[in-house]
């Protein structure tokens, strides 16, 4: 149903998000706003090109006839990969708030603790990922 490198891209797009999180947090913690506002950007790159390979995806499997109305295994694919996908856009959402945030006031205690409350988010989403790609996508390759 898939393609196996493609899913990895995808999944690497996620990781490499957690570690530029990581980097503007580490920027965050030395009071350097503008190498704060580069990593997030790049995080946010990661993110929104993992959301679009997630989205390209579907497609591709619905135009296949491989929809969620076709058997459990998809419909149940859809529903967490899909869950998924919302999440991370929450958190691109989230992440474009902070960048304007930060832009306007710098970092603030509240945008401080505002980036920490994100960054703890986003990295579950990767776990999460990593959780449902070994679940989701190992199981249906059986």
């Amino acid at each position: 149903i898939f393609e196996l490198p493609f899913v990895l891209v995808e999944t690497f797009l996620l990781l490499f998000s957690s570690i530029t999180y990581g980097m503007a947090v580490i920027a965050m913690n030395k009071n350097n706003p503008s190498q704060v506002m580069a990593w997030l950007g790049l995080t946010f790159l990661f993110g929104a090109g993992f959301v679009a390979m997630e989205i390209y995806e579907f497609h591709h499997l619905i135009a296949e006839g491989f929809g969620p109305d076709r058997s459990a295994f998809l419909s149940g694919f859809f529903t967490l990969v899909g869950t998924h996908g919302v999440h991370v856009t929450s958190g691109l959402i989230w992440m474009a708030v902070m960048m304007f945030q930060i832009s306007r006031r710098g970092l603030s205690s509240m945008n401080r603790t505002r980036l920490l409350c994100l960054s703890l988010f986003w990295h579950f989403l990767d776990v999460v990922w990593i959780c449902v790609f070994s679940v989701v996508y190992l199981m249906g390759a059986m």
